[in-house]
């Protein structure tokens, strides 16, 4: 029995795995655009690493995201993504890392929610109800719809994006 508390130590094979523990790690629902697009795909990349889930939040993905880097697709000298160059700290990104949150939640059925973008999750988040007025699910303002983020979300750039819609 152990002295500090007096109980009988349990077997390691009685104890989970790092791997079935990190499973049930998640992120919550942060939108992109909310979170910066930097933010958001680096969470993705380092819960996949861990095994664990991103939550892609209701703003989509950028189609780039669905699949793992290819191999070669990260410089050996500057340690940068061709296919992501906007993450900027050397040797971070790896060939085969993936930056696509499994978990791929819908709340109004927009914002950027596409057959492909459901298809690419491992797990839906569908919210069935969040709130009754416009903006009491969420709200990103005009100054932050910029080109990038309207073109994932499937909007305008400088438009207020509301959840749920105004009725």
């Amino acid at each position: 029995p152990s002295k500090a508390t007096g109980r009988k130590p349990i077997d390691l094979d009685q104890v989970e795995s790092v791997e079935a523990i990190m499973g049930r790690f998640c992120t919550g629902g942060m939108s992109l655009g909310a979170l910066s697009r930097e933010c958001h795909e680096t969470l993705a990349m380092a819960m996949n690493r861990v095994g664990g889930k991103s939550n892609s939040g209701e703003g989509g993905e950028d189609k780039v995201r669905r699949f793992p880097l290819p191999e070669g697709d990260v410089d050996p000298k500057t340690g940068l993504s061709k296919t992501l160059p906007h993450l900027k700290i050397p040797h971070s990104v790896k060939d085969g890392d993936s930056a696509s949150s499994k978990i791929k939640q819908v709340a109004s059925g927009r914002f950027g929610v596409t057959p492909a973008y459901l298809v690419s999750g491992k797990q839906l988040e569908i919210k069935v109800a969040q709130g009754a007025k416009p903006g009491e699910g969420g709200q990103l303002p005009g100054p932050k719809v910029s080109g990038y983020i309207a073109e994932v979300r499937g909007s305008t750039p400088g438009v207020t994006l509301i959840s749920p819609p105004p009725h």
